[in-house]
């Protein structure tokens, strides 16, 4: 039992939050964790990839709230961030909104997570008269970690993984994968995507660095639009991705023909278009290409993805180990 004077108020408010958090996701907390251990919070991740994953946001979170509270932090998971801004009734989705709200849940440090690369390649291996394929996946993801006492990011940590896997009769799904939208100029990974499936955009810029972004909409009548978030290429990495979910917010695109515009700041007006079609049939595989559910879990993509996260989470203790977030 621990008594007011040995655990601190807000020790206890934290812990009884996260215990609330878990249990309105169908979640329990595996026992009391010990007191020296900082309250972490985490935010839905930021999916700067371009690899045209469904639920990055939420898939890795929940793969990285699984992960320490198994580690032994008491964790206050995004889902319970995302329940109290609404509770609060603020609209913002960005870092001071989420420190605010791991802040007044009681939490020491926030973790603010990005996937920064997924990459895939095609691997065939023949055996005499036998042709096995298959599938070899990298990822790249990273995560802040904010002092919420001083407002301080006491540093950004990157994990790397890998990941092997067969290729099955369904092996068509890892071509909506961006395979080529690097090569040069604005492009697009296909001429022509089904009723769901991400559309993935990618642009090579010849004279790095610069900032860009893209607006995604009808060519027929005026309508709806999608903005992308601004993204800034480099001498390393020339090319910028993003990843349409074919919503214009809440509002699902209809079947036509759709134009990409190239924006490059503070320049106004597009320096550069291209189009593509949205065809009426829906992508029926597209669950299959979303974090958390069970067919995602044997892929190549969850094992790099998994492997990522592991050695991200290797170098978090050492990081925490120099503040004072579990006095």
């Amino acid at each position: 039992m621990y008594f007011y004077g040995v655990m601190p108020m807000r020790k206890i408010l934290a812990m009884f939050l996260v215990a609330a958090a878990l249990g309105a996701v169908g979640q329990t907390p595996q026992g009391l964790v010990p007191e020296e251990k900082p309250v972490l919070a985490v935010a839905p991740f930021v999916d700067r990839s371009g690899a045209g994953l469904l639920g990055v946001e939420a898939g890795l979170a929940e793969m990285l709230e699984g992960k320490l509270r198994d580690a032994g932090y008491p964790v206050i998971p995004h889902m319970a961030l995302e329940s109290w801004l609404l509770g609060q009734g603020l609209k913002a989705r960005d870092a001071a909104a989420w420190s605010q709200a791991a802040l007044a849940m009681g939490a020491d440090f926030l973790l603010l997570g990005s996937l920064e690369s997924l990459r895939t390649s095609k691997v065939s291996l023949s055996l005499g008269f036998f042709t096995v394929e298959g599938v070899s996946a990298s990822a790249e993801v990273a995560v802040t970690v904010r002092d919420l006492k001083t407002g301080e990011e006491l540093g950004r940590l990157v994990g790397e993984g890998t990941g092997q896997g067969e290729a099955t009769a369904s092996f068509r799904l890892f071509f909506s994968i961006s395979w080529d939208v690097c090569l040069r100029g604005l492009r697009v990974s296909k001429s022509a995507y089904l009723s769901g499936e991400p559309v993935i955009i990618g642009y090579k810029d010849p004279s790095p660095p610069n900032t860009f972004y893209v607006i995604v909409r009808t060519v027929s009548t005026p309508g709806p639009s999608w903005v992308s978030p601004t993204l800034s290429s480099s001498a390393t990495d020339p090319c910028v991705q993003w990843t349409w979910d074919q919503m214009f917010g809440a509002t699902p695109a209809a079947p036509g023909t759709y134009t990409v515009e190239l924006y490059q700041m503070p320049i106004i007006g597009p320096i550069a278009w291209a189009s593509f079609q949205i065809l009426p049939q829906a992508a029926g595989w597209s669950m299959e290409l979303q974090i958390g559910t069970p067919e995602f879990s044997g892929t190549a993509w969850n094992q790099a993805l998994t492997g990522a996260l592991d050695d991200l989470l290797g170098q978090l203790p050492p990081l925490l180990a120099g503040t004072s977030g579990s006095s």
